[in-house]
C-alpha cells in the first residue's frame, strides 16, 4: 500500500491538524504512486517565535501483491488442462471421422449389393440356333458355338443339380432369388458341385454335345416357382433384366 503524509501544521494551541493529503496519481502501469512533496512547509507564530515545520513525503513505489504473473505451479496446471482439452477434442474429431468413413463404406457396400442382386449376364457368348416354343414346343433356347466354349451362371445363386440327366446330358441347375431357376444342358464338362454358391458370371462348365443333341450347343432354360416350375422364354426374361442377344 502507498502511504501519504499530510502536511502538519502546529498552531499556537499546540493542537496538530492536517491539511488535505498529497495528491495521488497513477503511473502508466496502473499502480498508484504517492506524489513527492519536497520542502513543503509552513510557518506560524508561537509565543512570538516563528516555528517552521516541514514534512517531506517520498514518492511511493509500486506494491504488486501478486508478483509479475501466475506462479509456476499455476502455469503448469493450466498447460496440462489445455493439453487434456486438446487431446479430448482430437479424440472426438477422430471418432467422428471414423464414423463418417464407416457410414460411407456401408452405403457403398449396400449399393454394390443392390447392383449385384439385380445383375444378370449372358450364359454364353454364342448365336441363337433355336428359340423358345415353336412347333416343337421347345422349352428353352439353344446357343450354338465352338465345342468347349465357357458357360457362365446367368445370375448368382446355389447349385441345386450338377450331373447327368436323361436327354440333357451333363446338366446344371441354379436356384436364384424368388425361387427362379436357370438350367444348362449338353455340357461337355461340369465345373461346379451340388450345393455350391456361385456368383453372377462365374464359369460353371463348358459347352458340349452330350445327351440328346445334334451338335455342340447350350440348351438354356428359365423356370419360375422352383426346380419343376413354369418354363418361360429365356430371351424375354434376360431382356427384362437388361441382357440382350
Amino acid at each position: 500500500m502507498v502511504s501519504t503524509i499530510g502536511l502538519a501544521m502546529i498552531n499556537t494551541t499546540g493542537i496538530a491538524h492536517s491539511e488535505a493529503p498529497a495528491q495521488l496519481e497513477a503511473n502508466p502501469s496502473g499502480t498508484v504512486v504517492g506524489a513527492s512533496l519536497l520542502s513543503a512547509g509552513s510557518s506560524v507564530q508561537a509565543g512570538g517565535t516563528a516555528v517552521t515545520t516541514q514534512v517531506v513525503v517520498a514518492a511511493g513505489g509500486t506494491d504488486d501483491l501478486h508478483g509479475g504473473g501466475p506462479a509456476n505451479g499455476e502455469s503448469a496446471e493450466a498447460q496440462r488442462r489445455l493439453g487434456d482439452l486438446l487431446q479430448a477434442r482430437d479424440e472426438i474429431v477422430g471418432r467422428e471421422a471414423l464414423a463418417v468413413v464407416a457410414q460411407r463404406n456401408a452405403a457403398i457396400a449396400a449399393e454394390a449389393e443392390r447392383a449385384e442382386a439385380a445383375r444378370w449376364v449372358r450364359p454364353i457368348e454364342a448365336r441363337i440356333t433355336q428359340g423358345f416354343g415353336g412347333s416343337n414346343h421347345h422349352i428353352g433356347v439353344d446357343f450354338g458355338a465352338a465345342h468347349g466354349t465357357p458357360i457362365h451362371a446367368a445370375h448368382r445363386g446355389t447349385v441345386i443339380y450338377a450331373g447327368w440327366e436323361t436327354g440333357y446330358g451333363n446338366f446344371v441347375q441354379i436356384m436364384h432369388e424368388n425361387n427362379v431357376v436357370t438350367s444348362y444342358g449338353h455340357l461337355s464338362r461340369i465345373d461346379v458341385r451340388l450345393g455350391q454358391e456361385v456368383a453372377t458370371g462365374q464359369q460353371i462348365g463348358l459347352e458340349g454335345n452330350t445327351g440328346r443333341s445334334t451338335g455342340p450347343h447350350l440348351h438354356f432354360e428359365v423356370r419360375l416357382n422352383g426346380q419343376y416350375g413354369t418354363k418361360v422364354d429365356p430371351l424375354t426374361w434376360l431382356a427384362g433384366h437388361g441382357v440382350h442377344y
